[in-house]
């Protein structure tokens, strides 16, 4: 019930004290005991940023419930008190007033009523904790974007100075196959003929990259249109292929991926914002990659990517075989902050990368199958919601 939190609970009678830990302890992430009220001040103290809520009885030894609080205020006006006592005259509740407590359970204790009264309690403490992820996950989803702006920026710069000398080689070569065919027959011919094919094989790998970053790298607002998802995946894996091709192979469909593979070779069309979803794949890809490392060989990793369809949804299944998702961080793997990469800086990514897919009417899920992850993708076929703009 309240295992994201912590608290302390003050009281001196062993029998009471024994019964109240065993119940709220179970309920509990971290729950405290202390046996006097000087003794639960010197725990407050030394342990401040982690306590949420204070239990305490108030008549105990060596300093009572109501002086422990009143010392506690100084240090902590915000965090919740509930007061267990058999008191019910009017002096003693406005002085628990004064010392600003938040509620009365009293004696002997109904466990049901403790129970409510910490939940009342904790309801501001909970809506404050919510509210600071919210406000942590607004600043990474801006610093992710912000990175990928700069990336976008500096690519468009990079493919506009690559391409003018990428230009001339092309004319170049081009003019060097013409002169060829002039020359003779001969074992030089043919030699120089495979140097250029080779030659040119490699332009062509140089174009692809350039055209796929130049689609990554477009300033302009994104629409949801029809797009290939099997073209976004091709996209994304060139642009991740500098990485990934020292790591682990990739297999999209079943295919070993290379710089070669054409983009319109299969056909999963869906309404997305393209730029926008080709992010998500290259965020997946790379934390994929990112856990591959761990395993020694090579040619003992691998990264399947397959594509599907039905009449409504395409289907993009990512899957490695690094040992899967960690079980303390599965349920909240698209929380920002809960992801343990340790290589990169894109452990929040998955967190950007829900929220995208949520931006495409789409839905991402995550598991363990076969000793690895899976991440899986389901995108629409039709999109019937406004178009969102999104500016790089």
């Amino acid at each position: 019930m309240f295992d994201k939190f912590t608290a302390l609970y003050v009281e001196d009678e062993e029998q009471i004290k024994n019964i109240v830990s065993t119940v709220l302890g179970a309920m509990f992430k971290n729950f405290y005991v202390a046996s006097n009220g000087q003794e639960g001040l010197d725990f407050f103290r030394n342990h401040q940023d982690e306590i949420n809520i204070i239990i305490t009885d108030i008549n105990m030894p060596l300093m009572n419930g109501l002086e422990m609080c009143q010392k506690i205020r100084e240090l902590d006006i915000n965090i919740p008190i509930i007061i267990t006592t058999a008191h019910n005259d009017k002096d003693f509740l406005h002085k628990a007033i004064d010392v600003g407590v938040s509620s009365f359970v009293v004696k002997p204790m109904d466990i049901e009523k403790l129970v409510e009264a910490i939940n009342k309690s904790m309801e501001p403490v909970i809506l404050q904790q919510k509210l600071e992820e919210e406000i942590r996950q607004h600043h990474e989803e801006r610093v992710m974007t912000a990175k990928f702006s700069a990336i976008g920026q500096l690519s468009a710069g990079i493919t506009h100075e690559i391409n003018t000398p990428l230009t001339y080689i092309k004319a170049s070569f081009e003019m060097m196959e013409y002169a060829l065919e002039d020359i003779s027959d001969s074992k030089l011919k043919q030699n120089m003929q495979k140097d250029i094919d080779r030659i040119n094989d490699g332009i062509l790998r140089i174009e692809n990259i350039i055209g796929s970053m130049k689609e990554m790298s477009q300033q302009s607002k994104m629409e949801n249109e029809e797009c290939n998802i099997y073209s976004t995946l091709i996209t994304a894996s060139i642009l991740a292929y500098n990485k990934a091709k020292h790591i682990s192979k990739t297999y999209i469909n079943g295919s070993e991926f290379n710089l070669d593979m054409s983009k319109e070779d299969n056909n999963y069309t869906a309404i997305i914002q393209k730029q926008r979803v080709e992010q998500v794949w290259i965020i997946i890809i790379n934390n994929a990659m990112d856990e591959l490392m761990k395993i020694p060989e090579f040619n003992d990793r691998r990264l399947d990517i397959n594509i599907s369809e039905d009449e409504d949804n395409v289907y993009v299944i990512f899957k490695d075989n690094a040992g899967g998702i960690k079980p303390e961080i599965i349920e909240d793997i698209f929380e920002p902050f809960k992801g343990t990469k340790e290589s990169s800086g894109m452990g929040v990514g998955l967190s950007i990368a829900k929220n995208i897919i949520d931006q495409q009417n789409g839905t991402i899920e995550a598991y363990n199958e076969d000793n690895g992850a899976v991440f899986k993708i389901t995108l629409k076929k039709s999109f019937d919601d406004k178009n969102i703009d999104v500016e790089f």
